[in-house]
């Protein structure tokens, strides 16, 4: 398995630090998502840690709609403007983001009208 998760025709990069309990916490809620939305939406956390310090720990949660990007110079979150974590930004099969925002906050009800919506 590689660190690319299936195409989906929506992404959510969930910008992520393994240590932080609020990271963890929003890291089962946005799995959790994926699984309820099946082939719709795919994850990609994306962690400034360096793989040895956090690859066993991200890479466990590796499935067809998970991926991991270690960004160990930091270069996505600079991007993105990432301020705090966690941080989630959905894109569409273009990618353009359609949702970004606390990804604690992110709930079925967002992501379903984020799907439903043309």
């Amino acid at each position: 398995m590689d660190l690319q998760p299936e195409a989906a025709d929506f992404t959510c990069i969930l910008f992520h630090h393994s240590e932080s309990p609020l990271c963890r916490q929003c890291l089962e809620k946005v799995k959790g998502l994926a699984d309820n939305f099946g082939r719709r939406l795919n994850v990609v956390i994306v962690t400034k840690e360096s793989y040895s310090k956090a690859g066993t720990t991200m890479t466990q949660h590796l499935d067809d709609r998970i991926g991991v990007a270690f960004d160990d110079n930091g270069r996505t979150f600079r991007y993105f403007g990432i301020k705090f974590i966690p941080y989630c930004v959905i894109t569409n099969h273009k990618r353009r983001a359609v949702w970004c925002g606390n990804g604690n906050l992110l709930n079925e009800r967002i992501i379903h009208k984020i799907i439903t919506e043309k």
